[in-house]
């Protein structure tokens, strides 16, 4: 049996080669001999995506509104043209090879890659019989993955949902840009000549969430409100009430009915335990960075995958938080290594599983963790450097004590109203001695329950506040999530997206965004025609089809009709 290694990129195909044995470079095709398949192994690579959509509207019938809907009698694909001589090697090692195992990236996009490229050469799809599903590519991670083979068609939808996906974000782009270009170029709000508008059916949505965002900011009319709070002067310890007066004059009164002495209704007091935070799924990591170093989404994913291919960290595209029992032992295995490189001395106690890091079961990848590889480390430079660390050091805030502190809280009554101060006393550090927080404690004093005290009843005035900016930070740990739009590994390019098109700007320093004029005027014109591609709800529904087509409860073809529907519906206005 002849066996042809498919992998996505020509450093990941050379990793493979490597971990299999005494390889050899054959003009672009790696050919090994390995004790873990029994015949010879051919590999090649793609270089990313080889091929792509055929614009069937080569002079662009679809900017002619009477051709709208424009929808091709079938999609086809061609080799990119500078791509060519990459898959005529493919091609070529795919005729003298008896078995295929594709071995691109573990996700749908890797599993789209394969199968879009295979599919235009003769005979490759029978040829498919195993997936290589890779989560690090150190040797090590590369012979596990070789001795645990999975059946071609455990991930063969993945592909059908990528593709569905790819096609049906065409169809959108191809049909609702002209469509809404040419209505605003005939009102005569877009010039001819200018830089046409671009819908699209995740970047609208997160476009239209910013403008929203933004105009609630704007229109925003600040409220006064009073609250009132009494003093324990000699202790400077302030007892707070919850309700807030919407005039002075109530305040004042709920003020004036107070007696001059307060009663400790109840103290409660409880020592409590904090665990060390979750590990970094792709979200939270570009969350994270967003924050602490203003780096952009894109950026750190770039970042992330060069460190999974220099083989120091794991696969980064992941939506897990979890690790298995396996990872964990490698983990535990190599902590003195660990310790040194953050030089760390405290003794790391959690080293048994707990369920908020490790569960034992089946998981497409596992959360970012650095690999056992820790030798490289030291080549790193710059923001791999950063962000290697930032992995190192939440994988290892995992081994080390809880947060342990007091929590207390003192409520007291006075004439029906209740009035709380709260407390918090350090115990015991733990893991927080590693991170960047606010450790003050808020020691209050020794009060007993029934002690009556006398306290300087005061009022206070504020304001309601506007809505937060949306940041990136924010839009990738909260907003996108919530309303399902795009997925983790998607999220950062939908982002860049928009801010090349120039619909909106961020602000280096505090990673805020602004609408432009003219992400306001799409969004505008679109909401003003009812086009449903502004409504997150409809797009989050839309992902949630997808995911169907990835599980194998609908199929491709289901979901791209549902698109053109869709389509024909807003443009005919049925």
């Amino acid at each position: 049996m002849k066996y042809l290694v498919f992998a996505e990129k020509p450093d990941q195909a050379k990793k493979y080669a490597q971990a299999l044995g005494q390889a050899k470079n054959d003009g672009g095709v790696w050919r090994v001999q390995t004790p873990l398949l029994d015949g010879p192994v051919a590999i090649v690579s793609a270089v990313g995506h080889l091929v792509e959509i055929k614009n069937p509207y080569k002079q662009y019938e679809n900017w002619q509104m009477e051709n709208l809907p424009a929808f091709p009698e079938q999609f086809e694909y061609e080799v990119k043209q500078d791509k060519r001589k990459q898959f005529a090697l493919i091609k070529k090692a795919v005729k003298e090879a008896d078995a295929i195992i594709i071995g691109t990236d573990a996700d749908r996009e890797g599993e789209s890659i394969a199968y879009l490229t295979l599919r235009l050469i003769p005979g490759a799809l029978k040829k498919i019989k195993y997936r290589l599903w890779v989560n690090s590519l150190t040797t090590d991670g590369i012979q596990k993955a070789f001795k645990k083979l999975r059946p071609a068609q455990e991930t063969a939808n993945y592909a059908e949902e990528a593709e569905a996906r790819a096609k049906s974000d065409w169809l959108v782009g191809f049909n609702m840009s002209p469509w809404v270009s040419l209505q605003m170029q005939e009102m005569g709000v877009l010039d001819k000549k200018g830089k046409q508008m671009s819908v699209g059916r995740v970047q609208t949505p997160v476009l239209s969430l910013i403008v929203e965002n933004d105009l609630q900011i704007a229109t925003f009319e600040s409220q006064p409100y009073w609250t009132i709070q009494l003093l324990d002067e000699g202790n400077q310890t302030v007892f707070t009430n919850s309700i807030k007066y919407a005039s002075k004059h109530e305040a004042q009164q709920a003020l004036a009915s107070l007696s001059a002495s307060s009663i400790v209704k109840t103290i409660q007091s409880e020592k409590k335990a904090v665990s060390a935070p979750n590990l970094y799924h792709l979200t939270s990591l570009q969350s994270e960075m967003s924050k602490k170093y203003r780096f952009d989404s894109d950026y750190t994913l770039e970042l992330a995958q060069s460190l999974y291919q220099k083989e120091v960290a794991s696969y980064p595209r992941t939506d897990r938080k979890l690790i298995t029992p396996n990872e964990f032992q490698y983990l535990v295995e190599h902590l003195p290594q660990y310790k040194e490189l953050l030089g760390i001395e405290e003794e790391l106690v959690n080293t048994s599983p707990r369920r908020k890091y490790v569960q034992d079961k089946d998981m497409e990848h596992y959360a970012i963790i650095p690999t056992e590889n820790t030798s490289k480390v030291a080549s790193l430079t710059g923001d791999e450097r950063i962000l290697y660390f930032e992995i190192l050091k939440r994988t290892l805030l995992m081994f080390m004590p809880d947060y342990l502190y007091e929590a207390t809280q003192v409520t007291l009554e006075n004439n029906g109203l209740e009035f709380q101060a709260k407390g918090n006393v350090s115990l015991s550090p733990g893991w927080t001695q590693y991170i960047e927080r606010d450790s003050k404690d808020t020691v209050l004093p020794a009060y007993a329950e029934g002690m009556a005290l006398s306290l300087v009843p005061q009022m206070k005035e504020d304001k309601t506040k506007p809505p937060a900016r949306l940041t990136e930070s924010s839009l990738l740990d909260k907003v996108m999530p919530k309303f399902n739009l795009g997925t983790p590994a998607t999220r950062a390019g939908i982002i860049k997206t928009i801010l090349d098109r120039e619909y909106v700007t961020k602000d280096k320093k505090s990673g805020q965004f602004f609408p432009t004029d003219r992400g306001r005027l799409l969004v505008l014109f679109l909401d003003n025609l009812n086009v449903m591609y502004t409504d997150p709800e409809t797009t989050s529904k839309w992902e949630t089809a997808l995911a169907k087509v990835g599980t194998g409860e609908k199929s491709k073809d289901w979901f791209i009709d549902q698109t053109k529907k869709a389509l024909q519906a807003q443009m005919k206005g049925e």
